[in-house]
């Protein structure tokens, strides 16, 4: 980011779905200067990178702790990543999707409290009908929107003259 204006914005919600490249296109298009982060979005890769870094396979630990150790290891390495990039965002973006519920989103609970540990300003966007479920979760947040296209414009005004 060589714009001193530029803004750093960490995309918090579930890897699946084209959700984050829509948010890249809209801010595009109105041309605002961002750097996004988030997580992983190379869903095995995220699985694996604790045990592939470690060069850790079955044989290694037993077969009966293998998932544990993956799952251990794999998270030990996704936090950190997440914890360095919350605490250099500027903003935080939390994305609840209604189309992909069957997907626990704990981690983007866990995201926004993160970030206010660090106080950085978040946007949570979820549909009507998280309302009554993350009414918690929203009073955490400085601006609440029902959509993507809604954040966008939220930063296009921050972003704006």
């Amino acid at each position: 980011m060589s714009n001193p204006h530029s803004l750093l914005i960490y995309l918090a919600g579930h890897i699946h779905g084209g959700w984050r490249d829509h948010v890249r296109e809209l801010c595009k298009a109105r041309g605002l200067d961002i750097t996004f982060k988030g997580p992983c979005e190379n869903h095995s890769l995220s699985d694996d990178i604790g045990v592939q870094v470690r060069g850790l396979s079955d044989g290694d630990v037993g077969n009966g702790y293998f998932p544990r150790v993956k799952d251990d290891l794999g998270g030990r390495v996704n936090n950190l990543r997440t914890r360095l990039w919350i605490a250099k965002c500027d903003l935080l973006i939390a994305f609840f999707d209604e189309e992909h519920k069957n997907y626990r989103q704990w981690n983007t609970s866990s995201d926004i409290a993160e970030a206010n540990l660090y106080n950085k300003p978040v946007i949570v966007v979820h549909s009507p009908g998280f309302r009554h479920s993350l009414k918690e979760l929203d009073g955490r947040a400085d601006v609440v929107v029902d959509s993507l296209e809604q954040a966008v414009e939220t930063l296009t005004y921050i972003c704006g003259d």
